[in-house]
Formats: structure tokens, C-alpha cells, sequence
């Protein structure tokens, strides 16, 4: 049994479109809805609450899965077989499929995450091979929870968007591979993520990405959380780091030196 994890939002026909197409998967599922139609906690609280769920279930794997990603029948079989073959594989994604056109990809792997998320695309018999990559698209990510009980929850900084390439950024910097699974293909309709019109959306998105600036671009969050975070400047930084990379080469010429006069 593999749970399924899915923030409901509103739509009621996308959710249910979506069950449908979980019923119907060729391996069982369970499926946790976390409806935040009164009481919105939005994306990455929504996922973390089916993570926490599931945590001491007998499972290996955990799907997280957007309302408007309806999958093929086998996509979620594809998924975790491709899992099961590749043990350092902590996220895979699958093709995610234009609703208005099932022969054209509109998500087949990441290019850059910040500011605005990137995509590979293009017609579907471009995508034949599985690859590694950045990060993944959360409209649907399959996790092991082998990868989850070591580094955690979802950084719920992140209210809306951005949690999925933190989250496979913080994978891969413990050693966790993030792959596409091109053999598992679901369709698309996107949703609340995409809305433009929307200045609520589109404060909370501006919100996620000034966060994630900060963690991962700046050094702006350990310098507010630590103690020698003041005198952490950029400059200071670099000056730091280039007398560690001087004293480091310094250490090799000389572990070198030895090594030939041990030879001689």
C-alpha cells in the first residue's frame, strides 16, 4: 500500500477527477485528503500533516499529489518500481502531461528554481529516458520515507510555493538523488499555484521566494540566527573561505612533498 497525500482545495471536480484516477492505479493506494476548504493551511502544512500521518505506517514510499495531476493507471506502479531499482533515489516526478494536449510535456524535469521555477518541455516522444536532475515539480513527487525520517519535514517557511525544490535541495545535500520517471505520465491541469489574478497568491508566491532568496542565495538566514551572524558580510565570507582553500592547497603540496621523499 502506498499512501497518497493530496492538499484539497475548492475544486471538488478536480478532486474527484484525481481519486477516480488513484482508484484505478494498478497497485493499491491509500489516500489522505487534507481539505483546506475552511481551514487553509496551504500547500506545505497541508503535506506535512499526511507526512506525519504516515510515518509509522509500514510503507517505503509516500506520494504527494496536487488535486488538478491526474495520473495514468500505472503511474504510480512505474514510480515505485523505478524506486525499488534505484536505492539512492529519495524523490522521483513523473511527466506531467498538457491537459489540452496529451502528446506535449509541460513538465519534464527543472532547470532553474529561482526566481520563478523552470521546466523542461516539449512533445512527449522527446522525454524516452529516466535522468537525474535538479529538483522536481510538487504537483506530484513520490518520497521515500527512508530519505524523509533523515532529513525531515517540508520547510513550512514555505507556504505555497518553493517547498519542493528546498526540499530537493536539502535531499541532495544529504546524498539523496532526485530523478524523472519518464515511464510515468499524468496529466496536468493546473490549479490555485498558477493563478496570476489572485493578490493574495501572488503575495503569499512573493513571500516564498524572498525565503528562499534568503536561505539558499544570500547567507541572510544564518546571519540572522547566529551568533557570529554580524560580522558574517559577504566579503568577510569570501576572505574566510579563501584562506581555508590557501591553507588546504598549502596541506596537499606538502602531504605531496612527504610522499616523495617517502618514495626516494
Amino acid at each position: 500500500m502506498i499512501p497518497v497525500i493530496i492538499p484539497g482545495y475548492k475544486n471538488k471536480d478536480q478532486l474527484e477527477q484525481c481519486i477516480d484516477k488513484l482508484k484505478n492505479q494498478t497497485v493499491p493506494v491509500e489516500i489522505f485528503i487534507r481539505d483546506n476548504c475552511d481551514n487553509n493551511v496551504y500547500f506545505t502544512a497541508a503535506v506535512n500533516e499526511g507526512i506525519k500521518k504516515f510515518l509509522n505506517e509500514p510503507c517505503q514510499y509516500m506520494l504527494i499529489l496536487n488535486q488538478d495531476m491526474y495520473l495514468a493507471p500505472d503511474a504510480v506502479e512505474k514510480m515505485a518500481t523505478f524506486m525499488d531499482s534505484h536505492q539512492r533515489c529519495g524523490i522521483g516526478t513523473p511527466l506531467q502531461l498538457y491537459s489540452k494536449n496529451p502528446d506535449y510535456a509541460i513538465y519534464a524535469g527543472c532547470f532553474e528554481a529561482f526566481p520563478a521555477g523552470k521546466h523542461k518541455h516539449g512533445p512527449l516522444s522527446q522525454f524516452t529516458r529516466d535522468e537525474e536532475i535538479f529538483w522536481g515539480n510538487g504537483a506530484c513527487m513520490i518520497f521515500r520515507k527512508e530519505m524523509i525520517v533523515e532529513i525531515g519535514l517540508l520547510d513550512e517557511n514555505f507556504v505555497f510555493i518553493g517547498s519542493d525544490s528546498d526540499y530537493c535541495f536539502t535531499a541532495r545535500a544529504r546524498g539523496w538523488q532526485v530523478w524523472i520517471i519518464t515511464s510515468a505520465k499524468g496529466i496536468h491541469e493546473h490549479g490555485a499555484s498558477g493563478a496570476v489574478s489572485d493578490p493574495e497568491i501572488s503575495k503569499l508566491k512573493i513571500n516564498d521566494m524572498i525565503y528562499f532568496g534568503k536561505k539558499w542565495l544570500t547567507g541572510d538566514l544564518y546571519r540572522h540566527l547566529a551568533y557570529e551572524g554580524k560580522s558574517c558580510s559577504p566579503e568577510i565570507v569570501a576572505e574566510i573561505m579563501s584562506q581555508y582553500c590557501k591553507a588546504k592547497t598549502e596541506l596537499e603540496q606538502q602531504t605531496v612533498v612527504k610522499s616523495t621523499k617517502t618514495a626516494h
